[in-house]
């Protein structure tokens, strides 16, 4: 009987080869002789397990450099200023247009309405100072963005 025959759910999976239980019997044999170091009275074929035990035990054990997270991360920054960059950059100019557009357009209706609702001393000071906190805003995230940009980039 096909071992895929027995399992319905991997119609597609490749036949299991048969398992052969003198070859696993020499591969422990190889094992326990590694670990004693005496080869003698051991088959070749034992023998070559014994030596492939032996270098997997032997091989060297090292972790990672010392500097190893720096590294990671100086990458990841370098990575980081690619095609996202330019992208955010052209963003930025596009939305700062497009709220210039909109601004001039209905700038002068938004006003009115202010005007109309509050009174003028209130809506010219709520409007001054809607403007000042946009501003310190967008010079925040500029002085920002350059120190993001000094650091990713830093001149010689």
């Amino acid at each position: 009987m096909n071992n895929r025959d027995k399992n319905p759910f991997h119609q597609d999976a490749p036949p299991q080869p048969a398992f052969d239980a003198s070859e696993w019997e020499q591969q422990e044999r190889g094992l326990r002789a590694a670990h004693q170091a005496d080869d003698a009275g051991l088959e070749a074929l034992a023998r070559d397990y014994r030596v492939v035990a032996h270098a997997v035990r032997s091989r060297p054990r090292s972790g990672p450099p010392m500097d190893f997270a720096a590294s990671v991360a100086r990458q990841a920054a370098v990575r980081e200023a690619g095609i996202e960059r330019l992208l955010s950059r052209w963003l930025v100019v596009t939305l700062v247009i497009v709220l210039g557009i909109v601004g001039v357009r209905y700038g002068a209706e938004v006003r009115a309405s202010f005007q109309q609702a509050l009174g003028d001393v209130a809506s010219g000071w709520i409007l001054i100072g809607l403007a000042c906190a946009g501003l310190s805003w967008a010079c925040a995230r500029v002085q920002s963005f350059m120190a993001q940009d000094r650091t990713a980039h830093p001149s010689p």
